[in-house]
């Protein structure tokens, strides 16, 4: 493999439209990637959501709804402050 360092001294040395190229590539090579969950990680998860599933087993269908809508308009709003608009 090549030295890191020369990678990097390569990379500072490209153009921003070749710089853009790299970073798109590296964005894709990373959303390929396997992200392993131990089994011990899934138990825990598990344990966690078990209040949330039995809190949501006791809502109704409209309160359901109600959550689903605040949850996407907070999503909403993050997206909006990230983008500056």
């Amino acid at each position: 493999m090549t030295d890191l360092q020369s990678v990097i001294q390569a990379v500072d040395e490209l153009s921003p439209d070749d710089l853009n190229k790299l970073y798109l590539h590296i964005l894709e090579r990373r959303e390929s990637e396997w992200w392993i969950v131990p089994p011990e990680n899934i138990a825990q998860i598990d344990q966690v959501m078990r209040s949330v599933q039995e809190e949501a087993s006791q809502m109704s269908e409209e309160e359901i709804n109600e959550a689903i809508d605040q949850a996407i308009a907070e999503v909403r709003r993050e997206r909006k402050t990230n983008r500056g608009v």
